[in-house]
């Protein structure tokens, strides 16, 4: 059994944009509201993808989502639970988020920071994914579940 400050970490490889949007969808299955997501890795490496899976685990019609960099914020409205998108690019290092009024978005719903390395969320004890280009294309996805024991063992299906 885990105690309250051990964390498991688990990395998964994926070849292509649908299995790391597969890798989302099972972890976005199992959100719950005030769940905080912080993703992490360079361009191109797959941190919408793994959003469009966070929103088609929770039943949203991933056609519909998009990067929000230039918006800022994107809100999918999915049957079981409502997803904040939110990318903190533009912001830039060491950002100051308190506009975004993090504490009333996950009152009630799930959000994913993309870029999150640029603002601190340690207050809302996130899940991390970092997402790494590998050789060939492939893809490395790190999760870091913290303090959010009912994630855990979310890819142990995944050979």
């Amino acid at each position: 059994m885990m105690g309250k400050m051990e964390t498991a970490v688990v990395l998964r490889c994926t070849r292509d944009a649908l299995a790391t949007e597969t890798l989302g969808a099972l972890l976005g299955a199992r959100l719950r509201a005030g769940d905080v997501v912080a993703l992490s890795g360079e361009f191109g490496a797959g941190k919408t993808c793994f959003v469009r899976g966070l929103a088609s685990g929770l039943g949203f019609a991933t056609d519909e989502v998009r990067s929000p960099t230039f918006v800022l914020h994107h809100v999918y409205r999915a049957s079981r639970l409502t997803l904040h998108h939110i990318d903190c690019y533009r912001l830039g290092d060491g950002a100051d988020i308190e506009f975004l009024d993090l504490d009333e978005l996950v009152a009630g719903a799930a959000v994913a920071v993309e870029w999150s390395d640029h603002v601190d969320l340690c207050a809302w004890h996130p899940v991390k994914v970092r997402i790494g280009i590998a050789k060939d294309n492939w893809r490395f996805v790190q999760l870091d579940v913290g303090v959010a024991t009912h994630l855990l063992g979310v890819w142990d299906e995944i050979p």
